[in-house]
């Protein structure tokens, strides 16, 4: 019908107002009816046939038509183009708000990048992002956005994210810096080397991701789905039953058509699904803009009926950015201790390996090329330095390998050492308990969560006064990667029949594990190839508080379908029961619908 479709519909409507006043005798009465009737129904014949080509044979404009016709056809002339004006502009209504739902993802689209500008031996070169490849450099302007993910070559600058995070300081980036597609340079001109080719960078990600949530729909939506199928099969029969079946028997041809259509005005969903496509779509939006994404109007809903919250302690409820607080050697110097588990730890990408090595200083590069190591995830590593093999990680990986070790005097989390299975003493490590994470555990109780629990690696001895502090209902520490799985597991078996649980990790170590829950949160996920392949829902930056702003959020639109579905069935029901009684008048049908349909519309309103 065009972008102006919505011209037919407005016509209809004047010439409806202007034929109440205008006197018309016999054939003429039809005959001018029949103008603002035609005016009203092309747009929804259009919608009604296009349906049916696409194999959707029961839907709402067929039935909008249907019932209609029967209006007019039996003489209600008003009620027949009221009923077409009425359901078209809720539908241009309905489109509207959808559009406006739309407008963070095209926010989120137009921080795609148009272009590139090449660092090139000749000087600069505007080219295609797609064209760049790994370690090109490129020239990114103040002011400009940064095109691909790379690392600072030369410059100092300030980055906002944004766009991409939802986070609203902006970043001080220097040589060595880790930069995101998406995000703009504010203060000066900046050079990075490109780590990601475009297809993979966090911008491209991001946008496919924000556009395929709505290819996910909620379980709430799918139900509907087919429970109105079955509906309009039900309510299609009984009106053939009330138009056709029963007037050969009993006659008045008029009054039992007249029932029927309302039967078909009852027939219809008011809205698309009654408004929940609406809603969730409205709910994504609304958490884009905070710098979280879901993956999809399903995760929202899990996250909605979550009664029990897990958290993997490191890099959500604490910062995740371990400092060195104390060096306990044994029959060696601090610096010589330091050294070892330093240069043992050189190719992990754990934080405590990096504080470890930020407390070590500079070490030997000919010594670290020639380090061979093995992982033991959630215990630590082995290493053969030369010829001699050392052990760095917790008290579980000695005990495992038959190493006596001693017990730390100071609270921390201890990291002993060893060579040749010779105890060489331990580094205290601490991390540091997130701002307000108290504030944010105590938000998610008020938003309805029961249950919450913490798991961690630590030793009891550290983990129970983090746990105590921020009142976890359970602890389970001194737990290995796959033993946090098991934990995860155990309580999936033990939930409740609707209730889901949520698990929030950090996206880099998490990842195999937040996969077990009914719904995994990633926090810190910029950047994060593990948290954009496993999480479900993605907070960008590692603003705890967000978590129970989306717990919000998504209880907010649960339970607005809930009550978009009480109004919508009960609506419909009423009319399609007094309408079949003769209680009902095809005129208080068609304006119980549109009211209907006005409610559930300004009741996604409420999502913002």
């Amino acid at each position: 019908m065009g972008r102006f479709s919505w011209l037919f519909p407005l016509l209809a409507a004047l010439l409806l107002i202007a034929l109440r006043f205008v006197p018309l005798e016999g054939w003429m009465i039809p005959a001018a009816w029949a103008v603002p009737a035609l005016l009203a129904l092309m747009e929804h014949a259009a919608d009604a046939f296009e349906n049916i080509r696409g194999g959707r044979y029961l839907n709402n404009a067929l039935f909008t038509c249907l019932s209609a016709l029967l209006l007019f056809a039996t003489g209600l002339y008003t009620e027949a183009v009221l009923l077409l004006v009425l359901t078209s502009l809720t539908g241009h209504l309905e489109k509207s708000l959808h559009d406006r739902s739309q407008e963070n993802l095209d926010k989120v689209m137009e921080i795609l990048p148009t272009h590139a500008v090449l660092v090139t031996d000749v000087g600069f070169e505007r080219v295609d992002p797609a064209a760049v490849s790994v370690g090109d450099i490129l020239l990114v302007r103040a002011g400009e956005r940064i095109p691909l993910d790379g690392v600072v070559t030369e410059g100092i600058s300030t980055i906002d994210t944004v766009a991409v995070s939802g986070q609203r300081s902006p970043w001080a980036v220097n040589t060595g810096y880790k930069v995101y597609s998406g995000c703009r340079n504010l203060t000066s001109d900046i050079k990075i080397r490109v780590s990601r080719p475009y297809e993979q960078s966090t911008v491209r990600k991001l946008t496919r991701l924000a556009a395929a949530a709505t290819d996910f729909p909620s379980e709430q939506e799918n139900t509907v789905r087919r429970f109105l199928f079955w509906y309009q099969c039900a309510a299609l029969a009984l009106a053939l039953l009330l138009g056709v079946i029963l007037p050969i028997f009993r006659g008045n041809w008029i009054v039992w058509l007249r029932r029927a259509a309302v039967l078909l005005i009852a027939a219809r969903a008011v809205t698309e699904c009654f408004g929940i496509p609406l809603l969730y779509r409205r709910a994504l939006s609304t958490a884009e803009k905070l710098g979280v994404f879901s993956k999809g109007e399903d995760c929202l809903e899990a996250m909605a009926r979550a009664e029990t919250v897990i958290f993997d302690k490191t890099g959500t409820i604490t910062e995740g950015r371990y400092a060195v607080t104390d060096v306990y050697p044994v029959k060696m110097s601090e610096r010589q201790l330091l050294t070892i588990a330093a240069t043992a730890e050189s190719f992990s990408r754990h934080p405590i390996a990096a504080a470890i090595r930020e407390a070590a200083g500079k070490l030997d590069e000919r010594v670290i090329r020639a380090v061979k190591i093995r992982d033991y995830p959630g215990r630590g590593i082995s290493a053969f330095l030369g010829s001699h093999q050392v052990y760095v990680g917790n008290a579980a990986l000695l005990e495992e390998h038959g190493i006596k070790y001693n017990i730390p005097a100071r609270p921390g989390t201890a990291i002993h050492v060893s060579v040749d299975e010779r105890y060489c003493g331990y580094i205290l490590v601490t991390d540091k308990v997130r701002r307000r994470a108290f504030d944010a555990l105590e938000s998610l109780r008020v938003g309805g969560v029961k249950k919450l629990v913490l798991l961690t690696g630590d030793v009891f001895s550290v983990a129970r006064p983090i746990a105590s502090r921020l009142n976890f209902d359970m602890l389970r520490a001194e737990l290995k990667p796959e033993e946090k799985a098991k934990a995860v597991g155990y309580l999936m078996n033990n939930k409740g029949q609707r209730s889901t649980i949520a698990f929030v990790g950090e996206g880099e170590n998490s990842g195999k594990i937040m996969s077990g829950a009914d719904v995994g949160i990633a926090m810190g996920s910029l950047g994060s190839d593990a948290a954009l392949a496993r999480a479900d829902v993605l907070v960008m930056d590692r603003d705890i508080f967000k978590i129970p702003k989306t717990l919000a959020i998504s209880r907010q639109v649960y339970r607005a379908a809930l009550v978009n579905l009480g109004v919508g069935f009960g609506t419909n029901a009423v009319i399609a029961l007094f309408g079949a009684l003769g209680v009902f008048s095809p005129l208080a049908a068609v304006i119980a619908s549109a009211a209907c349909c006005l409610l559930l519309l300004g009741n996604s309103l409420r999502i913002k």
